[in-house]
């Protein structure tokens, strides 16, 4: 049997590859589409989703539960602590191409926090019986007010002029349509609801719901640049914990099939329940790099390489511990694959994280260094109208820009593309850049 058939056997390549045949293309011709939409976990719903556009994910889109629904709106529908109205009426047209019931039915599936905040800040709500009515601007060219069907309420559009795929009226007449009793006890909330005390509610429940998908909050995922913990941590648990989280998105799946030292010590875990608590850490990882790195979860293209940063940082990290050993073990000898994956068993991937990007602090401290060089400065600073239009000198600013980013990245390395990025992977990458930044810097003294 030859070694490539021995890694295509290895538990880590066939859960990767299992990822990978959960790809909407595939789902969508499935003959038990329901079936298959169920055993989805909420991330991977909504990832298959994303790749495929919502128009056509539609019959996926029908099929799915309230959980992978609130997941896919509580990804998509907020931008940090500001929810995004317009995000929700995009997740809310499929569902009204179909027809009004199905539009009622799912907006108030929704949670009920969540019903109120797009209300809110929709419409504006009065009880011509008791409220103070302002006189209604008649110069909008746009029907801006309207009764409800019960009679009971005078609504008014906050923004007539914006667009929607869905108007709030229409909404408002298939919800009463559908359900008049929730739709009048959603109109009297409003009524009377402060917006902000219902957003700060819904963001509240909402991080809680990201938290459970491995999503920490922007304070708990900036540790990721922080220096790395000196001492091996507590043992920890070897089966994974209770989560809506237990295996790799396809979209997370697909670069960890690259050459890589933590892909080569994956495929050497043989436990089950090691191998999915593994997979569990380095999703949440790759979770908080997203936060952390400002990242949008819609953004497929982003987040592919996001999952490449954490991907090489964490095999950077790899690498530091095994050269600190005695003695060092160097990632190209045979065992150090092996030696990596008693690592996986020790330290968390976030710590493993951390390890990465406490390599290239001294990338950073030697960019400082370099900056205080006041020709140097003066060159990298230029405007842009003054720089020049060589193709060294360009690969040469994208260089130094990625070294001087949050985390140091390797940049000026694509002669095709220079403003190309990627994370630093290996010590021989880190140890180039010195060589490179310093042979850089020292043009600039002569």
């Amino acid at each position: 049997m030859t070694e490539s058939n021995i890694i295509e056997l290895t538990s880590f390549r066939a859960d990767l590859a299992r990822s990978l045949t959960r790809r909407g293309e595939r789902l969508l011709v499935a003959a038990d589409l329901a079936d298959e939409v169920a055993t989805l976990e909420p991330l991977e719903a909504y990832y298959i989703i994303r790749e495929l556009g919502l128009d056509q994910a539609l019959p996926i889109l029908r099929e799915l539960s309230h959980e992978q629904l609130q997941a896919c709106l509580d990804l998509d529908c907020w931008t940090r602590y500001d929810f995004s109205v317009e995000n929700l009426d995009e997740w809310l047209a499929p569902f009204a191409a179909i027809d009004p019931e199905t539009l009622a039915q799912t907006f108030l599936s929704l949670d009920y926090v969540l019903q109120l905040l797009f209300l809110t800040q929709s419409v504006t709500v009065y009880d011509p019986d008791t409220d103070q009515v302002p006189p209604e601007d008649e110069t909008r060219e746009t029907t801006a007010r309207a009764m409800t069907p019960d009679g009971f309420y005078l609504l008014e559009l906050k923004n007539p002029e914006q667009t929607r795929k869905v108007h709030p009226f229409g909404l408002l007449d298939a919800m009463y349509q559908y359900d008049p009793t929730a739709t009048h006890r959603l109109m009297s909330e409003v009524r009377v609801d402060l917006p902000t005390q219902i957003e700060e509610e819904a963001l509240r429940f909402r991080s809680g719901r990201m938290q459970d998908l491995g999503f920490a909050d922007p304070g708990e995922a900036s540790t990721l640049f922080s220096k790395p913990p000196s001492r091996q941590p507590m043992p920890r648990p070897q089966e994974p914990l209770d989560s809506p989280v237990t295996r790799l998105p396809s979209v997370y799946a697909a670069p960890l099939l690259e050459t890589t030292l933590l892909q080569r010590a994956l495929t050497l875990v043989t436990d089950p329940q090691s191998l999915s608590r593994l997979q569990q850490e380095l999703v949440w990882a790759i979770n908080s790099a997203i936060i952390a790195y400002g990242e949008k979860p819609q953004d497929i293209e982003q987040i592919t390489d996001t999952v490449k940063r954490v991907r090489d940082t964490i095999s950077l990290g790899l690498e530091s511990l095994l050269a600190l050993q005695e003695p060092p073990c160097q990632r190209e000898v045979a065992e150090a694959a092996a030696k990596a994956a008693e690592l996986l068993e020790i330290w968390p991937m976030t710590d493993l994280f951390r390890h990465g990007y406490g390599a290239t602090m001294v990338l950073q401290e030697e960019m400082r260094q370099a900056m205080a060089e006041p020709r140097f400065a003066e060159w990298y600073n230029l405007a842009d109208t003054e720089q020049s239009d060589e193709p060294a000198d360009r690969l040469e600013r994208a260089f130094v820009a990625g070294l001087l980013k949050r985390q140091p990245l390797r940049g000026g390395f694509d002669p095709g593309n220079a403003e190309t990025v990627r994370a630093f992977a290996t010590l021989a990458e880190v140890s180039a850049a010195q060589v490179r930044l310093k042979r850089l810097v020292d043009h600039f003294k002569k």
